[in-house]
């Protein structure tokens, strides 16, 4: 597989979870792959998606862009009086700050090569509303509109700029709620059994809509929000209505 073959990405919050399955179908698909992360570790480059200088850092380094994947998130859980100021704001800073300074810092590289495709990786989250994630849903609604901007204000210089929009992604961005949620397991199997395409989706099935739309095969797409999610942007299941007549 060769369909980004000649092709420089950068990958933020690729030392795990979604992020690094997608650095790795990435560099299967023949590109060079700049994983980063906050977390250190084996074949990771530095960057805190909130700082400029880090950055500027690590697009200063490479010869060309020509991908930036916007992974990177975190999650914060609970009801609005229960959500601090702080972490609100620190959700938005690094969930939507993030890859507003990231888009920015690729501006020149992906002129200079005649174009590029910015890929975010939003959620089904900021294309339906859920309660006890104020903070989340805001930054991935949020990113909704800096994708619209961006792909409005960038498409004649040739960049493309898309939303994939999972339901599922990286188990270990809630895990501190989990011994909490126990107790209410029944209604989250339902949020995903519901859907037309009952489950979590897979990391793999995330990282192929990143492909697709970083690839020239999506040259004409740009503005989207794509979700990825089994149809549960589409409504809800209901079994017994297919048994009617």
């Amino acid at each position: 597989m060769s369909r980004l073959a000649g092709k420089t990405a950068i990958v933020t919050g690729a030392a795990r979870g979604t992020g690094a399955v997608i650095a790795r179908r990435f560099r299967d698909e023949g590109a060079v792959v700049v994983a980063t992360d906050v977390a250190d570790g084996e074949g990771i480059v530095h960057l805190d998606v909130t700082n400029e200088a880090d950055w500027d850092q690590v697009v200063s380094g490479l010869d060309r862009v020509d991908v930036l994947v916007n992974n990177a998130a975190i999650l914060h859980m609970g009801p609005i009086e229960r959500t601090p100021g702080d972490k609100y704001r620190r959700v938005l800073e690094v969930n939507l700050v993030g890859p507003f300074l990231g888009i920015r810092a690729v501006l020149g590289p992906m002129r200079a090569v005649g174009g590029g495709s910015v890929v975010n990786i939003s959620s089904i989250d900021g294309l339906i509303g859920m309660n006890g994630i104020s903070a989340y849903g805001s930054s991935k609604f949020g990113l909704g509109g800096l994708m619209r901007c961006a792909a409005l204000e960038l498409g004649r210089d040739g960049i493309r700029v898309n939303n994939v929009c999972p339901a599922g992604g990286n188990p270990a961005m809630y895990a501190q709620w989990f011994e909490q949620m126990t107790s209410f397991l029944g209604q989250t199997a339902a949020y995903s059994d519901n859907r037309g395409i009952p489950g979590e989706v897979p990391l793999e099935t995330i990282a192929a809509a990143a492909v697709f739309l970083a690839s020239d095969e999506a040259s004409h797409i740009t503005g989207v929000d794509l979700p990825v999610d089994g149809g549960a942007a589409a409504g809800v299941v209901i079994e017994g209505l297919n048994t009617l007549e």
